[in-house]
């Protein structure tokens, strides 16, 4: 009982971090039930075992990682030596806006020059493959928000989220990248130049403290929390499936504001922000990057601003 009592409330969450199948929702649960991190190191196996979505099997591979406690301040140490903070939510540093949903990271890892984020960040995210007007687009967004106070977020992929971030930093601005990978590798390999700019004029955000390799399931994990640090997240072009349009759902899923760009053109990349606009979303034209920047400022007029827009449409299709 000493040694548990020695023990850092960090350490408690890195060990259930480190359960093969137990993901953040089901770490909440747990949090819920018992207390605390280290409640649950204590709890009895029938205990946890008879929790909804719990069984023998998981219970049993939670309590058996109490065993590897002196590897998991090891593997704290290694981060701290590489500059890397490691947060839990028991932390005074760790985001608020990320803290308040069901699924917020049990860890989250950060590195760079911005150590505290507030409330004022914004996602733009879309296509790998953007058109050049989509580019021109995401620059113009990028640069004009962060020159209003803004923190553009984005997931240092190709396409969009390059023009996002290199858009902040072109405006003197800050900017987060988030990876779903760890960080000592960046995905994709070319963005590693784009990353260390991020690094220090930003940070990089990384819910993973052990070594994890890109797939698929990690890169759509990483969108929940993309949309997750911001107060809104704009969607500039996308096809109907892709990481934009799960960045997007999850911001709706967080009661969080979605914006998406109105193309005139029928391109398969203006069917995502077409699907967004028909489900709810803000629209705003390619060349209406003052009304962004005007309803992230005062988000009060997007209602506003969304009346006059049905009204707008009505009006055109009397004219037809």
């Amino acid at each position: 009982m000493t040694d548990l009592q020695e023990k850092t409330p960090i350490e408690y969450w890195l060990a259930l971090a480190s359960v093969d199948g137990l993901g953040s929702v089901r770490i909440r649960r747990l949090i819920a039930r018992f207390g605390s991190a280290q409640a649950i190191f204590e709890a009895e196996l029938p205990e946890i075992a008879r929790l909804p979505s719990f069984n023998p099997v998981l219970a049993s591979r939670i309590l058996t990682v109490s065993g590897n406690f002196p590897t998991f301040r090891e593997r704290l140490d290694a981060l701290k030596a590489q500059e890397v903070r490691v947060m839990c939510p028991e932390d005074t540093c760790y985001p608020s806006q990320l803290k308040r949903l069901p699924d917020a990271p049990g860890i989250l890892c950060s590195v760079g020059t911005l150590t505290k984020l507030d409330e004022r960040c914004v996602a733009i995210v879309g296509s790998k493959a953007p058109s050049i007007a989509g580019i021109q687009l995401t620059l113009s967004l990028a640069t004009q928000l962060v020159l209003a106070g803004f923190t553009i977020v984005s997931g240092l992929a190709a396409g969009i989220d390059t023009y996002a971030h290199s858009g902040a930093l072109a405006g003197m601005g800050k900017t987060v990248g988030v990876v779903g990978t760890d960080l000592s590798g960046i995905y994709p390999v070319q963005n590693n130049p784009l990353a260390m700019k991020v690094y220090e004029h930003g940070c990089l955000f990384s819910e993973h403290p052990f070594p994890t390799t890109p797939s698929p399931g990690n890169l759509i994990q990483r969108n929940r929390i993309i949309s997750g640090l911001s107060m809104a997240t704009i969607v500039v072009e996308a096809p109907k499936t892709g990481g934009a349009m799960h960045t997007a759902r999850y911001a709706q899923r967080q009661d969080r504001a979605v914006l998406a760009c109105r193309w005139d053109t029928q391109s398969a990349l203006s069917e995502g922000p077409r699907e967004l606009i028909r489900t709810g979303a803000f629209p705003f034209a390619p060349t209406e990057v003052h009304k962004v920047v005007d309803v992230l400022t005062h988000p009060e007029r997007l209602e506003t601003y969304a009346t006059g827009t049905a009204s707008e449409q009505m009006g055109l299709f009397e004219a037809e």
